[in-house]
Protein backbone atom coordinates (compact mmCIF):
# COMPACT_ATOMS: atom_id res chain seq x y z
CA UNK A 1 0.00 0.00 0.00
CA UNK A 2 2.69 2.70 0.40
CA UNK A 3 4.52 1.25 -2.09
CA UNK A 4 1.65 2.29 -4.68
CA UNK A 5 1.36 5.37 -2.55
CA UNK A 6 4.61 6.78 -3.18
CA UNK A 7 4.96 5.93 -6.59
CA UNK A 8 2.62 8.57 -7.82
CA UNK A 9 4.12 10.78 -5.51
CA UNK A 10 7.43 10.55 -6.90
CA UNK A 11 6.14 10.87 -10.42
CA UNK A 12 4.19 14.61 -9.26
CA UNK A 13 7.69 15.80 -8.01
CA UNK A 14 9.34 14.60 -10.85
CA UNK A 15 6.97 16.48 -13.38
CA UNK A 16 7.23 19.67 -11.10
CA UNK A 17 11.17 19.50 -11.20
CA UNK A 18 11.09 18.65 -15.04
CA UNK A 19 8.64 21.50 -15.36
CA UNK A 20 10.64 24.11 -13.45
CA UNK A 21 13.92 23.28 -15.38
CA UNK A 22 11.86 23.40 -17.93
CA UNK A 23 10.69 26.77 -17.32
CA UNK A 24 13.85 27.98 -16.12
CA UNK A 25 15.61 26.45 -19.04
CA UNK A 26 12.58 28.89 -21.52
CA UNK A 27 13.39 31.78 -19.50
CA UNK A 28 17.05 31.36 -20.07
CA UNK A 29 16.41 30.71 -23.86
CA UNK A 30 14.24 33.65 -23.93
CA UNK A 31 16.82 36.16 -22.09
CA UNK A 32 19.52 35.44 -24.83
CA UNK A 33 17.36 35.61 -27.67
CA UNK A 34 15.28 38.38 -26.48
CA UNK A 35 15.06 41.78 -24.42
CA UNK A 36 12.45 44.43 -23.40
CA UNK A 37 13.05 48.06 -24.00
CA UNK A 38 11.78 50.13 -21.39
CA UNK A 39 9.88 54.18 -22.31
CA UNK A 40 13.12 55.36 -21.13
CA UNK A 41 15.29 54.05 -23.56
CA UNK A 42 16.51 53.37 -27.00
CA UNK A 43 18.29 50.83 -28.22
CA UNK A 44 20.81 49.79 -31.35
CA UNK A 45 21.51 46.18 -31.94
CA UNK A 46 24.92 45.06 -33.33
CA UNK A 47 25.79 41.61 -34.76
CA UNK A 48 29.24 40.79 -34.89
CA UNK A 49 30.18 44.75 -33.57
CA UNK A 50 28.02 45.84 -36.49
CA UNK A 51 24.85 48.09 -35.95
CA UNK A 52 21.93 46.19 -37.82
CA UNK A 53 19.14 47.82 -35.96
CA UNK A 54 17.99 51.00 -34.54
CA UNK A 55 14.83 50.27 -31.93
CA UNK A 56 13.14 53.73 -30.68
CA UNK A 57 9.58 52.22 -29.34
CA UNK A 58 9.16 50.72 -25.66
CA UNK A 59 8.61 46.37 -25.90
CA UNK A 60 9.62 42.80 -26.57
CA UNK A 61 12.31 42.49 -29.30
CA UNK A 62 14.04 39.19 -30.37
CA UNK A 63 17.50 39.04 -31.19
CA UNK A 64 19.86 36.21 -31.63
CA UNK A 65 21.75 35.22 -28.60
CA UNK A 66 26.00 36.56 -27.18
CA UNK A 67 28.00 36.83 -28.69
CA UNK A 68 26.12 36.78 -31.83
CA UNK A 69 24.07 39.95 -31.07
CA UNK A 70 24.72 42.53 -28.38
CA UNK A 71 21.90 45.22 -27.38
CA UNK A 72 23.16 48.67 -26.65
CA UNK A 73 20.78 50.93 -24.71
CA UNK A 74 20.47 54.70 -25.01
CA UNK A 75 19.11 57.04 -22.31
CA UNK A 76 16.14 58.81 -24.24
CA UNK A 77 15.23 61.04 -21.07
CA UNK A 78 15.89 65.01 -21.20
CA UNK A 79 19.83 66.10 -19.84
CA UNK A 80 20.41 69.24 -18.72
CA UNK A 81 23.90 70.49 -18.35
CA UNK A 82 25.34 74.46 -18.00
CA UNK A 83 28.34 75.71 -20.21
CA UNK A 84 31.83 76.26 -18.77
CA UNK A 85 32.45 79.64 -17.47
CA UNK A 86 34.27 82.21 -20.60
CA UNK A 87 34.82 85.56 -21.40
CA UNK A 88 33.02 87.05 -25.15
CA UNK A 89 32.72 90.66 -26.93
CA UNK A 90 29.64 92.09 -27.13
CA UNK A 91 29.33 94.38 -30.31
CA UNK A 92 30.55 97.80 -28.85
CA UNK A 93 33.48 95.36 -27.79
CA UNK A 94 33.04 95.48 -24.40
CA UNK A 95 34.12 91.87 -22.16
CA UNK A 96 31.10 89.78 -20.34
CA UNK A 97 30.41 86.57 -19.09
CA UNK A 98 27.29 85.27 -19.82
CA UNK A 99 26.75 81.86 -18.08
CA UNK A 100 24.16 79.76 -19.76
CA UNK A 101 22.49 76.28 -19.74
CA UNK A 102 20.81 73.88 -22.08
CA UNK A 103 18.73 70.88 -22.41
CA UNK A 104 19.04 67.71 -24.68
CA UNK A 105 17.66 64.23 -25.37
CA UNK A 106 19.18 61.54 -27.78
CA UNK A 107 17.56 61.58 -31.67
CA UNK A 108 19.35 59.87 -33.97
CA UNK A 109 20.71 56.62 -31.47
CA UNK A 110 23.10 55.69 -34.14
CA UNK A 111 24.81 58.34 -35.01
CA UNK A 112 24.69 59.33 -30.80
CA UNK A 113 26.63 55.95 -30.50
CA UNK A 114 29.54 56.53 -33.55
CA UNK A 115 29.81 60.62 -32.28
CA UNK A 116 30.28 60.32 -28.67
CA UNK A 117 28.62 57.03 -27.34
CA UNK A 118 27.96 58.49 -23.70
CA UNK A 119 26.35 61.82 -21.60
CA UNK A 120 29.30 63.30 -20.17
CA UNK A 121 31.29 63.22 -23.84
CA UNK A 122 28.09 64.33 -25.17
CA UNK A 123 28.00 67.34 -23.10
CA UNK A 124 31.64 68.28 -23.82
CA UNK A 125 30.63 68.08 -27.68
CA UNK A 126 27.57 70.17 -26.71
CA UNK A 127 29.51 72.97 -24.30
CA UNK A 128 31.89 73.46 -27.13
CA UNK A 129 29.00 74.01 -30.01
CA UNK A 130 26.37 76.27 -27.33
CA UNK A 131 29.70 78.58 -26.23
CA UNK A 132 30.70 79.16 -29.98
CA UNK A 133 27.06 79.87 -31.14
CA UNK A 134 26.65 81.84 -28.14
CA UNK A 135 30.19 84.16 -28.61
CA UNK A 136 28.79 84.55 -32.32
CA UNK A 137 25.14 85.94 -31.26
CA UNK A 138 26.45 88.50 -28.31
CA UNK A 139 28.75 89.82 -30.88
CA UNK A 140 26.17 91.11 -33.20
CA UNK A 141 24.31 92.66 -29.79
CA UNK A 142 25.59 95.89 -28.11
CA UNK A 143 26.14 95.73 -24.39
CA UNK A 144 23.22 98.13 -23.90
CA UNK A 145 20.65 95.60 -25.58
CA UNK A 146 21.62 92.33 -22.77
CA UNK A 147 20.65 94.87 -20.20
CA UNK A 148 17.41 96.68 -18.91
CA UNK A 149 15.55 98.44 -16.09
CA UNK A 150 13.65 96.45 -13.79
CA UNK A 151 10.13 96.07 -15.27
CA UNK A 152 11.60 96.43 -18.96
CA UNK A 153 11.44 94.05 -21.40
CA UNK A 154 15.04 92.82 -22.50
CA UNK A 155 16.24 91.24 -25.97
CA UNK A 156 17.64 87.92 -23.83
CA UNK A 157 14.81 86.03 -25.23
CA UNK A 158 15.73 87.04 -28.97
CA UNK A 159 19.63 85.82 -27.95
CA UNK A 160 18.69 82.73 -26.68
CA UNK A 161 16.44 81.87 -29.76
CA UNK A 162 19.28 82.61 -31.84
CA UNK A 163 21.57 80.93 -29.76
CA UNK A 164 19.50 77.54 -30.35
CA UNK A 165 18.99 78.42 -33.80
CA UNK A 166 22.08 78.40 -34.46
CA UNK A 167 23.55 75.71 -32.57
CA UNK A 168 20.74 72.97 -33.24
CA UNK A 169 21.45 71.61 -36.80
CA UNK A 170 25.29 71.03 -36.33
CA UNK A 171 24.32 69.19 -32.67
CA UNK A 172 21.50 67.07 -34.68
CA UNK A 173 23.94 66.46 -37.72
CA UNK A 174 27.31 65.82 -35.79
CA UNK A 175 26.35 64.19 -32.38
CA UNK A 176 22.68 63.15 -33.09
CA UNK A 177 20.85 65.25 -30.47
CA UNK A 178 18.67 67.31 -30.36
CA UNK A 179 18.92 71.06 -28.61
CA UNK A 180 15.30 71.77 -26.77
CA UNK A 181 15.98 74.84 -25.42
CA UNK A 182 19.19 77.41 -24.25
CA UNK A 183 19.13 80.01 -21.28
CA UNK A 184 21.14 83.10 -20.40
CA UNK A 185 21.05 82.29 -15.99
CA UNK A 186 22.65 86.12 -15.93
CA UNK A 187 25.35 88.24 -17.08
CA UNK A 188 28.19 89.01 -15.11
CA UNK A 189 31.73 91.81 -16.03
CA UNK A 190 35.02 90.79 -15.55
CA UNK A 191 36.70 91.93 -12.19
CA UNK A 192 38.97 93.76 -14.35
CA UNK A 193 36.29 95.53 -16.20
CA UNK A 194 33.83 96.23 -13.46
CA UNK A 195 35.24 99.22 -12.06
CA UNK A 196 36.04 101.13 -15.73
CA UNK A 197 32.25 99.86 -16.51
CA UNK A 198 31.04 101.89 -12.65
CA UNK A 199 33.14 104.86 -13.95
CA UNK A 200 31.87 105.06 -17.27
CA UNK A 201 28.44 104.55 -15.40
CA UNK A 202 28.44 107.31 -13.17
CA UNK A 203 30.02 109.60 -15.87
CA UNK A 204 26.78 108.65 -17.63
CA UNK A 205 24.62 109.52 -14.72
CA UNK A 206 26.58 112.79 -14.19
CA UNK A 207 26.09 113.86 -17.92
CA UNK A 208 22.11 113.32 -17.60
CA UNK A 209 21.92 114.44 -14.63
CA UNK A 210 23.69 117.56 -15.60
CA UNK A 211 21.49 117.86 -18.18
CA UNK A 212 17.91 117.87 -16.54
CA UNK A 213 19.62 120.46 -14.06
CA UNK A 214 19.91 122.59 -17.29
CA UNK A 215 16.72 121.85 -18.72
CA UNK A 216 15.14 122.56 -15.32
CA UNK A 217 17.10 125.74 -14.93
CA UNK A 218 16.09 127.31 -17.87
CA UNK A 219 12.59 126.28 -17.46
CA UNK A 220 12.95 128.14 -13.96
CA UNK A 221 14.27 131.13 -15.23
CA UNK A 222 11.36 131.27 -17.90
CA UNK A 223 8.82 130.63 -14.96
CA UNK A 224 10.56 133.11 -13.09
CA UNK A 225 10.20 135.69 -15.88
CA UNK A 226 6.81 135.14 -16.60
CA UNK A 227 5.93 135.63 -12.88
CA UNK A 228 7.91 138.69 -12.43
CA UNK A 229 6.08 140.30 -15.77
CA UNK A 230 2.61 139.40 -14.41
CA UNK A 231 3.62 140.78 -11.25
CA UNK A 232 4.69 144.22 -12.86
CA UNK A 233 1.38 144.05 -14.81
CA UNK A 234 -0.27 143.84 -11.14
CA UNK A 235 1.38 146.25 -9.22
CA UNK A 236 0.78 148.68 -12.44
CA UNK A 237 -3.02 148.00 -12.87
CA UNK A 238 -2.83 148.52 -9.29
CA UNK A 239 -1.35 151.64 -9.07
CA UNK A 240 -3.30 152.83 -11.93
CA UNK A 241 -6.23 152.25 -10.11
CA UNK A 242 -5.34 153.68 -6.55
CA UNK A 243 -4.01 157.07 -8.41
CA UNK A 244 -7.78 156.90 -10.45
CA UNK A 245 -9.63 156.08 -6.61
CA UNK A 246 -7.40 158.84 -5.01
CA UNK A 247 -8.04 161.14 -7.50
CA UNK A 248 -11.23 160.65 -7.30
CA UNK A 249 -11.42 161.16 -3.56
CA UNK A 250 -9.54 164.06 -3.59
CA UNK A 251 -11.32 165.69 -6.46
CA UNK A 252 -14.68 164.64 -4.03
CA UNK A 253 -12.95 166.07 -0.74
CA UNK A 254 -12.17 169.50 -2.79
CA UNK A 255 -15.63 170.02 -3.96
CA UNK A 256 -16.86 169.18 -0.27
CA UNK A 257 -13.92 171.36 1.03
CA UNK A 258 -15.09 174.18 -1.71
CA UNK A 259 -18.79 173.73 -0.64
CA UNK A 260 -17.98 173.58 3.01
CA UNK A 261 -15.85 176.61 2.74
CA UNK A 262 -18.03 179.03 0.31
CA UNK A 263 -20.45 179.37 2.96
CA UNK A 264 -18.64 181.45 5.22
CA UNK A 265 -15.04 182.78 3.92
CA UNK A 266 -14.25 184.73 6.77
CA UNK A 267 -14.38 181.91 9.27
CA UNK A 268 -12.16 179.83 6.30
CA UNK A 269 -9.34 182.52 6.34
CA UNK A 270 -9.79 182.35 10.24
CA UNK A 271 -9.30 178.23 10.22
CA UNK A 272 -6.69 178.58 7.69
CA UNK A 273 -4.38 180.90 9.97
CA UNK A 274 -4.60 178.96 13.12
CA UNK A 275 -3.57 175.77 11.30
CA UNK A 276 -0.96 177.77 9.88
CA UNK A 277 0.42 178.75 13.23
CA UNK A 278 -0.22 175.10 14.67
CA UNK A 279 2.28 173.87 11.62
CA UNK A 280 4.89 176.68 12.45
CA UNK A 281 4.95 176.08 16.17
CA UNK A 282 5.22 173.69 18.71
CA UNK A 283 5.18 173.21 22.66
CA UNK A 284 8.99 174.48 22.76
CA UNK A 285 9.18 177.35 20.18
CA UNK A 286 9.84 180.17 20.85
CA UNK A 287 9.53 182.98 18.33
CA UNK A 288 10.17 186.72 18.13
CA UNK A 289 7.70 188.01 14.90
CA UNK A 290 5.98 191.04 14.84
CA UNK A 291 1.83 190.55 15.66
CA UNK A 292 0.74 192.82 13.26
CA UNK A 293 0.64 190.68 10.34
CA UNK A 294 -1.50 187.65 9.82
CA UNK A 295 -1.86 185.51 11.15
CA UNK A 296 -0.21 186.22 14.15
CA UNK A 297 -2.38 188.75 15.15
CA UNK A 298 -4.58 186.63 16.80
CA UNK A 299 -1.87 186.20 19.50
CA UNK A 300 -2.98 190.22 20.42
CA UNK A 301 -4.78 190.24 23.41
CA UNK A 302 -5.85 193.88 23.35
CA UNK A 303 -8.52 192.19 21.77
CA UNK A 304 -9.03 189.43 24.27
CA UNK A 305 -9.43 190.53 27.48
CA UNK A 306 -9.27 187.04 28.92
CA UNK A 307 -6.06 186.56 27.67
CA UNK A 308 -3.04 185.40 30.21
CA UNK A 309 -0.24 186.98 28.11
CA UNK A 310 0.04 191.54 28.87
CA UNK A 311 2.08 192.51 26.00
CA UNK A 312 4.77 195.22 27.72
CA UNK A 313 5.68 197.01 24.68
CA UNK A 314 2.72 199.66 22.45
CA UNK A 315 4.56 199.60 19.36
CA UNK A 316 4.30 196.16 17.44
CA UNK A 317 7.58 196.45 16.01
CA UNK A 318 8.81 196.37 19.28
CA UNK A 319 6.91 193.64 20.87
CA UNK A 320 8.82 191.44 23.80
CA UNK A 321 9.04 187.36 23.12
CA UNK A 322 6.01 185.78 23.09
CA UNK A 323 5.53 182.38 23.64
CA UNK A 324 3.09 180.77 21.56
CA UNK A 325 2.52 177.95 23.46
CA UNK A 326 0.13 179.88 26.32
CA UNK A 327 -2.07 181.32 23.85
CA UNK A 328 -5.49 180.04 24.44
CA UNK A 329 -6.41 180.33 20.89
CA UNK A 330 -3.46 178.14 20.03
CA UNK A 331 -4.76 175.61 22.91
CA UNK A 332 -8.62 176.18 21.46
CA UNK A 333 -8.34 175.98 17.78
CA UNK A 334 -10.01 173.60 15.93
CA UNK A 335 -8.87 170.35 14.93
CA UNK A 336 -6.55 170.19 18.33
Amino acid sequence: MSESTEAPCNKRITLVRTFLILAVGLAVVISACGFILSETEKAIVVRFGKPVRTLTESGFYPRFPAPIERVIRIDRRLQHADIRLSETLTKDQRNVIIPAFYTWRVEEPLTYHNSVGSVALANEKLDALITSARNSVIGTHAFAELIAPVGSPTNLPVIENDILALAAPDALAQLGVKLHSVGITRIQLPEANTESVFRRMRAERKREATKFRAEGNAQSATMKAETDREATRLLADAKRQAEEIRGNAEAEAAALYAAAHGSDPEFYRFLRELQSLRTIVDKNTTLVLDTSIAPLHWLKNSENPDSKLTPTLPAPAQAPPTNLTQNPLLNDAPGE
